[in-house]
């Protein structure tokens, strides 16, 4: 019993969800519906997808009352309409002391639009603790076989093209109209000379000369020297030169006098015996 429980209770308390390559269903179960309460909607504890069906359940809890006492308590869903129940277990405590109470039960996969709000109800003295239901379900994959390509039935969907009218000027009665008039006649007032018009535009020939010309006249008054004069001027260092920068000469503030610092006797030792160890190994190179 205990071995059972534990079972049940670890896959319980990790709501989870796994694929068979074998069909097209998605398998997994519920958290706890009754953790929070005795009462709970199914669509809190279920995934809102299309396809969704009801295999199993299981529940447990633990009840506390006197033994001489009259006891019932109720477990199920009802249905979708609030007028039924789409399951529903009865356990009588009548003349028997509290304890704790384990079921599970095996469904013919009812559709979840088939469930309602599930509850546990008392009926007597007592009460319940320490309450899990647990729900196993199925999601048919190919329930909508467009959501899926491997699903038998699926039809590759096709764009939409929209309709475009392509307009055929000869089908236009204005324009068939129009060429078949023999003669046009122009308005006199609105008639124009085109060849007055061309002589007074001036050709492209003479607007590059035009602005040739205008160019050379601009730097006329300037000779050679003079825009080498101007353009050295952009260049000129000589205030550069002539400007001064701040300076001085900053003497030492302090000074620390011999009395301050002495020498370093236990240094001086050391540098000497080190000296001489480094005599002595020159000499026993030479078997001194």
């Amino acid at each position: 019993m205990k071995q059972k429980l534990g079972l049940v209770l670890s896959l319980a308390l990790c709501s989870s969800y796994s694929y068979s390559s074998a069909d097209p269903y998605t398998y997994g179960i519920t958290d706890n519906a009754a953790k929070n309460a005795l009462k709970w909607s199914m669509g809190s504890i279920l995934p809102q997808i299309p396809g969704l069906d009801i295999s199993g359940l299981v529940y447990k809890y633990t009840t506390i009352k006197n033994p001489e006492d009259d006891m019932k308590v109720h477990v199920g869903n009802h249905n979708e309409n609030g007028d039924g129940y789409t399951f529903r277990e009865t356990d009588d405590w009548s003349g028997v002391p509290g304890n704790t109470i384990l079921k599970s039960f095996s469904l013919p996969h009812i559709p979840i639009e088939n469930w309602g709000d599930g509850f546990i109800s008392i009926e007597g003295k007592g009460s319940v603790t320490d309450a899990t239901v647990i729900y196993s379900f199925r999601i048919d994959e190919c329930f909508d076989p467009q959501l899926n390509p491997s699903c038998p039935g699926y039809v590759k969907p096709r764009p939409n093209i929209p309709e475009v009218d392509i307009y055929n000027a000869l089908d236009d009665e204005s324009v068939l109209d129009s060429l078949a008039a023999d003669d046009f006649e122009y308005d006199e007032e609105s008639e124009a000379n085109d060849e007055d018009d061309e002589e007074d535009e001036p050709t492209r020939i003479e607007l590059g000369l035009m602005a040739s010309s205008n160019a050379l006249t601009l730097f006329k008054k300037y000779n050679q020297s003079k825009l080498i004069n101007m353009i050295n001027m952009q260049t000129n260092m000589q205030t550069y030169y002539n400007s001064n920068i701040n300076g001085g000469i900053y003497g030492d503030k302090y000074k620390l006098s011999e009395n301050q610092m002495p020498d370093n006797t236990r240094a001086l030792r050391n540098n000497l015996a080190q000296q001489l160890k480094h005599e002595q190994m020159i000499d026993m190179q030479y078997n001194k």
